[in-house]
């Protein structure tokens, strides 16, 4: 099979790389199924920035990467707009069996030229665009007109779609009204085996290469510090470790380090390691930890979420520190046995516990343990040819 992934995303250095370009790299090699990309770029500074990783992201995909210059979503007609961009893009692909449409936008643009031609789309829900609206822009003017096209977008993105994925169950409950009985999946965020795994004598070389005693209990926060990722409750969390006499340290991992250290300015000296690392890096600090870092509010954007930052824990064999959101990541680090509630002493896993805990998480989160799974999605909404 021949398909389309469209982004209306660009091609920022974010998890583009390893949830886009690795899932249509591995959809070719394991499944034999050409997927060509085509990334719309919304804004003059995107696509600027975007036209100087083209070449990395043909080499990271292994195929055709198209970038084009779009409209923005909230600019009226934007949706008809960038229909048509987007048509003669995938016009100059040449005969697809289906399109992926990554997120709500992207589906509702590609949704009736699907069905116009012939070809079927796939909506792939990656949230609930409505509460991650509300959260960002609360009650202003802005928020009500952009409510108004989100809603109009969800409609013709659920009433012209093949097929519908979501990245969890409770999303896909949120999202059924929008739906006319469609086959409907729930593939939850992945992580790749080859980058994320656990390895004893990689966790030893890194403990030492940081300088942490092997009697220290080390947790690691990997992420932004926007705040629904709640920074300030890891690191009251971790002052509780301090003063309950524990010896700990905590690793962070983040673009914004002068502001990490900032937070972290009133714990003890030496207690913190703020660092920004490649993504190629990261694996290595998660397997120096023995804590992973992901606290949620029960909020409407964290009831249907499925954060990557748990797989790429997980598959690293970390317990995890969580609340009780988001709930499908709750329920999976309880099948896998790595959950461990906010508040809760906790004792560092053992190197056996942690290869369990790993190999379990591959086989549920990882990137090419799920392409079996994706064969059969595609296969079906190809299948449903308008």
């Amino acid at each position: 099979m021949r398909g389309a992934l469209v982004l209306f995303e660009g091609l920022p250095p974010t998890v583009i790389d390893s949830q886009v370009l690795a899932h249509v790299r591995l959809a070719r090699e394991v499944l034999g199924i050409d997927l060509a990309v085509v990334a719309v770029a919304c804004s003059s500074a995107l696509y600027e920035a975007s036209q100087k990783r083209l070449a990395g992201a043909r080499k990271a995909s292994g195929g055709d990467v198209t970038l084009i210059r779009g409209v923005r979503p909230a600019l009226p007609g934007s949706l008809v707009v960038n229909r048509r961009l987007l048509g003669r893009a995938l016009s100059g692909l040449g005969t697809r069996s289906f399109i992926h449409a990554r997120a709500d936008y992207a589906a509702a643009v590609c949704g009736p030229w699907g069905r116009a031609h012939r070809i079927p789309v796939l909506w792939d829900c990656r949230g609930d665009s409505r509460a991650e609206l509300a959260d960002r822009l609360g009650a202003s003017v802005a928020s009500r007109y952009r409510s108004a096209l989100l809603e109009r977008e969800l409609r013709i993105a659920g009433a012209s779609c093949a097929g519908a994925l979501f990245v969890t169950a409770q999303l896909r409950d949120i999202m059924a009204a929008y739906r006319r009985g469609q086959r409907s999946w729930v593939v939850p965020c992945l992580a790749p085996e080859a980058e994320f795994f656990f390895d004893p004598p990689l966790r030893d070389r890194v403990r030492g290469e940081l300088g942490l005693a092997g009697d220290e209990a080390v947790y690691i926060y990997s992420g932004s510090l926007i705040a629904y990722q709640r920074f300030d409750e890891t690191v009251a969390q971790f002052r509780s470790v301090l003063a309950s006499g524990t010896k700990a340290r905590l690793i962070v991992l983040t673009p914004d380090v002068s502001r990490a250290r900032q937070a972290c300015s009133g714990l003890p000296h030496g207690s913190v390691i703020c660092e920004s690392v490649a993504h190629a890096s990261v694996n290595g600090y998660l397997n120096a930890a023995d804590f992973g870092m992901l606290l949620r509010d029960s909020t409407p954007v964290n009831h249907v979420a499925f954060p990557t930052k748990f797989a790429e824990y997980a598959m690293a064999g970390l317990s995890i520190v969580m609340k009780e959101a988001p709930p499908a990541c709750v329920a999976a680090a309880r099948e896998l046995g790595n959950y461990l509630p906010l508040g809760t002493p906790g004792v560092a896993p053992s190197a056996e516990e942690r290869k369990r805990v790993a190999a379990l998480a591959a086989q549920r989160l990882g990137r090419r343990a799920a392409m079996p799974a994706y064969a059969e999605i595609y296969r079906t909404v190809a299948a449903a040819r308008p």
